[in-house]
């Protein structure tokens, strides 16, 4: 079978190796991304793709991208692409640029400052103590052996779910199904891109009057006074 083919199995062996942690593998987390990849508009040529599998890294390929869009910025302004949009408002699309990666910078603190290690250690030695000591207890202050059993359990359960939910919490970006949707962002992304780029205000396209006086109509001149 081939390394990167999708293994059949039943719905029910499926929800048991997720309750169990084994089908979190590097392998189950290549084709569940190879199957939702992120879209990009106009795709990526040949020679961006060698100049971003040189950057070592998802900073250096980051900071990459965002040096390509300030130097296209660049040239397009200086080629007079932008008409005569005024130098203040040009230089916005610079610091949209900037916002952009210190809000990947933000998340990057998420994704690889890890939680204090003596303290999700401590946490999980908690977890192991309590597995033995909880029925102890229960067996010696509760009288039915039912009811202890069953406080045992949901005892159990809950310091244990509360431990897995920090961990899941800890790096919220592994593109897996309880993490941050980020095909699907991409995507709204790429559609707002789209409509952005196309939904331009109809009254854009009229032209503007050239006389003072256009169907029953009078314009304000160009030094502010006169009939309107």
């Amino acid at each position: 079978m081939d390394e990167f083919t999708q293994k059949k199995s039943s719905k029910m062996e499926k929800n048991v190796r997720f309750l169990l942690g084994t089908d979190r593998t590097a392998r189950n987390r290549t084709l569940y991304n190879a199957a939702r990849p992120m879209r990009v508009m106009g795709g990526v040529s040949d020679a961006e793709i060698k100049l971003l599998s040189a950057a070592r890294g998802p900073l250096a390929k980051t900071a990459l991208c965002t040096m390509w869009m300030q130097e296209f910025i660049t040239r397009e302004y200086m080629a007079g692409s932008t008409g005569n949009v005024a130098p203040p408002i040009v230089s916005r699309l610079y610091q949209l640029c900037t916002d952009g990666m210190v809000g990947y910078n933000q998340a990057r603190k998420v994704a690889y400052i890890p939680f204090p290690f003596v303290h999700a250690q401590i946490a999980a030695l908690f977890i192991v103590v309590l597995l033995p000591v909880v029925p102890l207890l229960m067996l010696t202050f509760v009288d039915p052996a039912w009811l202890g059993a069953l406080l045992t359990f949901f005892s159990i359960l809950c310091f244990c779910g509360l431990h897995e939910v920090a961990r899941e919490l800890e790096n919220p970006f592994k593109n897996e199904p309880n993490d941050i949707p980020l095909v699907t962002i991409q995507a709204q992304f790429n559609e707002a891109l789209l409509v952005m780029y196309a939904g331009y205000h109809p009254d854009a396209w009229w032209n503007l009057p050239t006389e003072n006086v256009t169907e029953g109509f009078t314009t304000i001149p160009e030094n502010g006074n006169g009939p309107v």
